[in-house]
């Protein structure tokens, strides 16, 4: 029988296991922290960032010295194209990955929107809004949306106005999402203009499916809305993001608040706003007109357009400045004010505020006092000293 020896054997199991790590230790795997300091270097003396926003971004994407030239590269590609220091950087800091795309790619995506009226700082600030478009195929969503806009908008001009307002245009297949719905607008009378103004204007609600629209548009047509109407299609656009029950919700908070079915669809009809109001604001506001300007119910509901505005921004300052005059017998006390509530901010002001300034010192101070006065203080307020209209 064979004796081992322990000693040798356990320097033999030491020796191979030292080899084992050695190996380990001498393979090239790659210094993480030394790429995140070459990355956060990189950002600092090449792109422009802060320290402060170059580490964050350097645990986002690293870089190597292999990609260094191609790094410079394209920091070099989007400063001819007009982006300054500032904007790479901050291009960089939301997409670090833009470092790994093809720089012709890039050019060529550029040179198109540039070729079409996306000319000066545009450019850089359309990028900067919406950095998905550089990931997007010039010849599958670019040039094909680019082309769809122009058909239906007349001009580079027009075309460069809506992305500019809704960048994500440029990153949709909008033949597929949206001509449907626009063929079947244009069908049942809708003038094309009013759908030109939706694509300016709210876009995202022609990219709803078919089937759905068709179902919103008869809906707001069985309300007595014609499709020709300057209102329908902003009907159209209210109702269109509701489900049945929302609808339905709507409908019995006003029953609610004392309006009758018939009332509010011709408040529908007159401002198709009011429905997309939420019922905590729905209440707030009915309870301001009724229990603190004492309005009466049927002229409120007849009037949907005091519903548009901000109690706290619009109509509470304006109140309380009308109160102060009513209380210094500088209006009269049966005139209905409701209607300075339409004027502009610069009339109001000017025809209003600067008009009696001399006459009530600090007047000026009251009506930029907003938000500071609590709607109870108001209505405390107003119960001492009565109502502003009749």
């Amino acid at each position: 029988m064979r004796i081992l020896h322990v000693p040798n054997l356990l320097s033999s199991l030491l020796r191979r296991r030292f080899l084992r790590t050695s190996a380990a230790f001498l393979s090239p795997v790659p210094d993480t922290n030394t790429r995140s300091s070459y990355t956060c270097k990189f950002l600092v003396d090449s792109v422009g960032l802060t320290l402060e926003s170059a580490i964050p971004a350097s645990r986002k994407f690293q870089l190597d010295e292999a990609r260094d030239q191609k790094s410079q590269a394209l920091v070099e590609l989007l400063k001819s194209f007009d982006f300054s220091g500032t904007q790479i950087a901050k291009l960089i800091e939301k997409r670090p990955e833009i470092l790994r795309y093809r720089l012709d790619g890039l050019r060529t995506k550029m040179d198109f929107l540039v070729q079409n009226g996306v000319v000066g700082q545009l450019l850089p600030e359309l990028i900067l809004s919406n950095p998905i478009i550089l990931r997007r195929a010039l010849d599958r969503f670019i040039k094909p949306s680019f082309e769809f806009l122009k058909l239906w908008l007349g001009s580079d001009e027009k075309v460069v106005s809506a992305i500019k307002r809704t960048s994500w245009l440029l990153t949709f297949d909008l033949k597929s999402t949206m001509q449907p719905n626009m063929d079947f607008l244009v069908k049942e009378g809708v003038p094309v203009r009013s759908i030109t103004k939706m694509i300016m204007t709210s876009a995202r609600f022609l990219t709803h499916g078919l089937d759905r629209m068709v179902y919103v548009v008869n809906d707001v047509k069985s309300m007595g809305l014609e499709p020709e109407s300057s209102m329908f299609m902003r009907a159209v656009t209210v109702r269109i993001c509701m489900t049945d029950s929302t609808w339905k919700r709507k409908f019995e908070v006003l029953n609610s608040l004392g309006m009758s079915t018939e009332e509010i669809v011709s408040a529908f009809k007159k401002l198709p706003y009011l429905l997309a109001t939420s019922e905590d604001k729905l209440r707030s506001m009915l309870d301001f007109y009724l229990n603190t300007m004492n309005l009466e119910p049927q002229y409120v509901f007849a009037r949907p357009y005091l519903f548009a505005f901000s109690i706290d921004r619009r109509i509470l300052p304006r109140y309380n400045v009308l109160k102060v005059l009513k209380s210094k017998n500088l209006i009269k006390e049966n005139r209905k004010v409701v209607w300075l509530f339409l004027r502009s901010e610069k009339d109001f002001t000017n025809q209003i505020v600067l008009k009696y300034v001399d006459k009530v010192p600090g007047l000026l101070d009251i009506y930029n006092a907003r938000k500071k006065q609590s709607r109870s203080q108001i209505q405390n307020s107003t119960n001492n000293g009565g109502s502003i209209s009749s």
